[in-house]
């Protein structure tokens, strides 16, 4: 059984599915090039309620569970970034991948920790990719401060989590009325 598949059997559980909805986001952020979106699913669905509260509430807890498990896997991507910022460098070698780092290197410098947090903030996007990024062109760790990429993933987190949720709320209603419920 998949992490996706015990997600979706966790619903009569709050605390285990936020444990599941926490870990499957710490693995969205290092390893899965998932979105984070797939653990709201059930909720956006109406399925079930977290400890009975109303959906509002139950996706602010989630929001905030989504926020803290993104920038816990930020910060194991931080690190691993860090460390491999050498073994990145010497791949400048292919033109393709020197002329890719080189965008991207501009567009994390200009925009630093704003273009964190707007890339990590649209629905659906994978955050690995980002993360590995934003972390390998650091710069010796000159354009982002390891707490402020923690509070930025946060952040992110959180608002993207209220977007979804706030889409969820408005598309469920859109549909209501077309279907004259």
């Amino acid at each position: 059984m998949g992490l996706m598949d015990a997600l979706s059997n966790a619903g009569h559980d709050p605390w285990v599915y936020i444990g599941l909805f926490f870990a499957y986001c710490v693995l969205a952020a290092v390893v899965l090039p998932l979105p984070v979106e797939l653990g709201l699913i059930w909720l956006a669905a109406g399925d079930f309620m977290l400890f009975d509260l109303p959906i509002f509430e139950s996706f602010m807890i989630l929001a905030v569970v989504m926020g803290l498990g993104k920038a816990t896997g930020g910060q194991i991507v931080f690190t691993i970034g860090v460390k491999l910022e050498d073994d990145v460098r010497r791949w400048l070698k292919w033109g393709w991948f020197q002329k890719l780092m080189a965008k991207s290197s501009w567009l994390v410098e200009k925009l630093g920790y704003v273009g964190l947090y707007i890339v990590l903030s649209i629905p659906l996007m994978t955050d690995t990719v980002p993360l590995y990024l934003f972390s390998f062109l650091n710069r010796d760790g000159k354009i982002f401060e390891n707490r402020w990429f923690f509070v930025t993933n946060i952040l992110a987190g959180m608002s993207r989590a209220l977007i979804v949720g706030i889409l969820s709320v408005a598309i469920g209603d859109a549909f209501t009325g077309l279907m004259g419920g």
